[in-house]
């Protein structure tokens, strides 16, 4: 399926790319969140009438995400845990749990912005965790994993 991206997409293209996509990529995420429209002729040529719009509301929403990142950047969260005698993490820290810690310390973020690239974080110690605020905007946190008896 052709559609026509309406905002720069990480591993697809960016903003006014005509790109063949699985229909239900298409029909499932790309349309119904409002980042692209079928290709046929009436939707290029609305796209061409709102190509200015679309790209200062772009410009926007990369400014936002560039001063978000400069605030986060190089940011350590402390997270405590209940661990056994034998040192091991009862449970695991989760996309969620670091959210929340994040908000508590006074910064916005929300679970698909993370990239947990290993998963959930079984292990105490400090642990890099991905930012991805933008398609342009990546950074690293640190995730300090703290155990208590």
């Amino acid at each position: 399926m052709e559609v026509i991206l309406l905002e720069k997409i990480r591993n697809l293209g960016k903003l006014g790319d005509q790109v063949k996509v699985k229909s239900g990529f298409a029909r499932n995420y790309l349309i119904p969140y409002g980042k692209a429209v079928t290709a046929n002729d009436a939707n290029r040529a609305k796209f061409e009438v709102q190509r200015a719009e679309l790209e200062m509301a772009q410009a926007d929403a990369l400014g936002k995400a560039q001063a978000r990142a400069a605030k986060m950047t190089g940011f350590t969260v402390q997270i405590v845990r209940k661990i056994s005698e034998e040192g091991k993490l009862f449970g695991s820290v989760g996309a969620r749990d670091i959210c929340e810690a994040m908000t508590q310390n006074g910064f916005e973020l929300t679970k698909s912005e993370m990239h947990l690239d290993h998963g959930s974080l079984k292990d105490i110690g400090d642990h890099e965790i991905s930012i991805s605020l933008h398609p342009e905007v990546n950074f690293k946190i640190i995730v300090s994993v703290v155990g208590e008896k």
